[in-house]
Order: structure tokens, then sequence, then C-alpha cells
């Protein structure tokens, strides 16, 4: 992922740094707010390691243990996606402009900026986006600045999938090494791609909640957003062999669910098989989505099968929607369809 050193020495520079200072984060805030993460999520901090070698998380660790640690997050979730991107921003800054580790100096917009080019550009832009925003909350944590930031609505937070992606992903997972991971492809295909649950949605499926009747099958989803999604039609075949002759109260994706973060079995299918294409399951709910609003499914019924609550929600999916030409659906925009 990351270029030699003498390649990274020739890159231009970001402003200079200011004059070298020892990190000395305090528990209660550098920005004297007072308010402390509940233990459990202490907790999560204090016993994060990032996947990186051990000598080099032995040299970042404690800055991105204590950053998170100050800005306070409030739930494990939140506090493992900061730390996930603090460590990723911390390893590259160790590796490269060799900065010292202090808040005050390195969450400038000008060195993330160049993180964002140099590391994540290869990322999907889902993952680019998150990954901005969350070093942006922590360069106005720090800083006391308002960098400038992805609008929500930009249609670069919104990627689906093109037929031939979801092609080869079929492909991918009928190759993979062993049953249980040609399982998990498939369920994560068909429950991404064809009824748009998202990650944890996927990972706390069990067999049993797919039912099959006369008219197709249903998937019911639990959590957050309780509701019953219809599966498209394309992806019935491989949910259901994939959950043939297995028990009802079998996780429909399986392996191994941290506490408080299920997702992460789903993450953990592309790192077990790194020489297989694995999707996103964020993007594979966009693919689906988009297909729902270019099939022409009433918003209020999207919503309901969505697990979304405002139709605000769709505006990132309606911009890349397939675009209409006016003269095909004048007849419409004028009423005289109806008056036929």
């Amino acid at each position: 992922m990351y270029e030699s050193r003498d390649r990274l020495r020739e890159l231009p520079r970001p402003l200079s740094f200011p004059p070298q200072r020892v990190l000395s984060l305090s528990r209660a805030g550098t920005t004297g707010v007072t308010v402390a993460s509940p233990p459990v999520v202490a907790r999560v901090i204090d016993g994060y390691a990032a996947a990186v070698p051990e000598a080099h998380w032995a040299a970042i660790g404690t800055f991105v243990r204590d950053c998170v640690t100050d800005l306070a997050p409030q739930t494990a979730g939140v506090a493992r996606n900061y730390l996930a991107a603090t460590a990723k921003f911390a390893h590259w800054l160790w590796q490269t402009v060799c900065a010292t580790l202090d808040p005050q100096t390195v969450f400038r917009p000008a060195l993330i900026n160049r993180f964002m080019q140099e590391v994540m550009s290869a990322h999907s832009s889902t993952y680019q986006y998150q990954t901005t925003q969350r070093l942006n909350i922590m360069a106005a944590h720090f800083t006391q600045t308002v960098p400038a930031r992805l609008n929500l609505k930009d249609p670069r937070a919104v990627n689906p999938y093109t037929d031939r992606d979801l092609i080869s992903f079929r492909s991918s997972a009928a190759r993979r090494n062993n049953l249980a991971r040609r399982r998990n492809a498939h369920v994560l295909l068909a429950l991404g791609a064809g009824a748009g649950l998202r990650a944890e949605e996927i990972a706390t499926a069990r067999v049993g909640d797919v039912s099959i009747d006369a008219d197709g099958v249903t998937v019911a989803v639990h959590g957050k957003q309780p509701r019953l999604v219809p599966l498209h039609r394309q992806w019935v075949t491989t949910l259901t062999l994939s959950l043939a002759d297995r028990p009802a109260q079998e996780f429909a994706f399986s392996g191994y669910r941290p506490p408080g973060y299920p997702a992460r079995v789903i993450h953990q299918l592309g790192i077990d098989d790194p020489d297989e294409q694995t999707p996103s399951a964020t993007r594979l709910r966009a693919t689906w989505i988009v297909l729902q609003l270019n099939a022409g499914v009433p918003l209020d019924l999207l919503l309901n099968i969505a697990g979304l609550n405002s139709p605000t929600s769709l505006a990132p999916y309606v911009r890349v929607m397939n675009r209409h030409d006016l003269v095909d659906y004048r007849n419409i925009t004028t009423g005289h369809e109806n008056a036929r």
C-alpha cells in the first residue's frame, strides 16, 4: 500500500511542521470538555490494535488510543470507526512525513488531503468519504478549525455496481476455496444486491429469517429497522441453495462475530480470501436501492423496505438513477396519460 521512503521524500512536502512536541493528552479532554466515554467503550479503545506490524503499532498505538479517548465517543461502533481511521492516518504519518505524533500538529487539512490522495485513492468512494469525514472531525476537535468537508449529498458517496461487476462477483463466489466461504460469498451477494440489507443486517440474519412461498422469497430483517423485504428474483436461486438443509437458528453468513461489532464477520471474508474479489455490502445496498428507483417503486414503499426514515436519505441514490427523456413522459407530466 505504501511507497518506499525514498520515493516519498521526493514528493512535495506540506506546510512546515511546528516545533516538535511530546504527545500529552489528558483523559478529561484537550478541549476542556469533561465528557468521557462509557466504561464499555473505554475498554474497546484500550484493547484496540490495528492490523499493522507489531513494531509499527508500538510506535503509534498510544497516539491512536489517546486521540480517540479524547474525542469521547459514546458507543463502541463509533469508537471503532474513529480508531480505524486514525490508525491508518497515523501509520502513514509515521512511515512517510515523520511528523511528531501530536494531534494539534498532524490533524490539519493539508496533511489529511495528502493522506487521502496517496493512501485512500485506491479504496471505494464510500470508504474515502467516511474516512475523510472522521479525520476532519478529529481535526475540528483538536485544532478548533472547521476543515472543508464533503457534502453529505455528494454523489461520490454512492457508487453502485454494474451488471458486469455482479457477474464477476458471482464467478468469484463460486471459486472460493471451501464450502463455508462459497456460501458466505453467495449470501452476501444475495442479501446485499437482492434485498438491500446493510452489513450488520446481513451479519445478524439467520437461516429462518428467509421465507419461501408462492409469491417468492422474503427476508425478515431485525434490529434497528425491522421490516420484511422481498428478494429480487435474480438472487433467489443463489440464496436458497446457500441456505439449503441448514438449521433455522444458524446464521446465514457463518463466522465469528466480535461482541458489539457483528459486521466484522462480513469484512473478514475479504481478509481470509484476498485473491478473490469481495464486494462491499454498502455498494451492494446502493446497487439494490438504485435498481428499485429505476424500476419506479413508490417512494413510501421503498423507504419502508430499505429501512430508511426520510425521503432525503434517497437523494444520493437519485443522483445516479437512469436519466429519462421528457418526450417519453410528456403525456404523464401534462396529465394526458390519466385522461385515457
